[in-house]
């Protein structure tokens, strides 16, 4: 005859497996999970998300902020200087930074700078110019410190915020330009250490704002 085993239960299961205690209602016979039964995720902290994870999320959010905002500084002093043009008799204006002007003219010739930017803010200069025939304003900025690394990119997007997506490539610069469908440009580069934004009041040839762009040499 077959021997029978017979199967008891461990009087102290914790004893032959390491299982820990889980809390019970009183009087129930107690529970045990393994010792090596992960947390529930209650136990889990909410801050535990990696520092790198948040870093990252920080930058890019810090990046957006900046882009914003200058594409929001860059609209008002576009809007203001194209409702209010230099006057020829106004004071000579000195913006403090290097800036560009066409090699063949001089900026008392151009009018002389207008300081577009309220005051309190990082200073815009523009003067007033034409490109053949057509009445354009350009302003200049030095180089916003969030522009000094990975400048490209961050033109580029820029660019996007005036929809100025038609590339034009001018001695080595990439001009960003935008149209309007009732003509008028919005025209985006960066010429030495300086930030140019150009407006026209008509559209403009491609190979004429290439050679605008191509004449603007250091004048400070």
């Amino acid at each position: 005859m077959a021997a029978i085993v017979e199967f008891k239960r461990p009087t102290n299961p914790r004893a032959v497996t390491g299982a820990k205690p889980i809390a019970s209602r009183p009087g129930a016979l107690p529970l045990y999970r393994s010792a090596g039964t992960p947390p529930t995720t209650a136990n889990i902290p909410k801050n535990s998300a990696p520092r790198a994870r948040r870093y990252v999320f920080t930058k890019k959010a810090a990046i957006i902020g900046t882009v914003i905002l200058l594409t929001l500084g860059l609209y008002y002093c576009f809007t203001l200087f194209t409702q209010q043009p230099p006057s020829t008799n106004q004071t000579r204006l000195n913006p403090g930074y290097p800036t560009v002007l066409p090699s063949s003219k001089t900026i008392s010739g151009l009018g002389g700078w207008q300081r577009i930017s309220p005051p309190g803010s990082e200073p815009v200069y523009a003067y007033a110019d034409t490109i053949d025939g057509v009445a354009v304003s350009v302003s200049q900025q030095p180089l916003p410190a969030s522009f000094k690394t990975n400048t490209k990119e961050q033109v580029a997007e820029l660019a996007k915020k005036f929809n100025a997506t038609t590339q034009v490539q001018a001695g080595g610069t990439t001009l960003y330009i935008g149209t309007s469908a009732k003509g008028p440009q919005s025209v985006i580069f960066i010429k030495e250490t300086v930030l140019i934004l150009i407006k026209s009041q008509q559209k403009i040839k491609d190979t004429s704002w290439q050679q605008y762009a191509e004449s603007l040499n250091n004048h400070s």
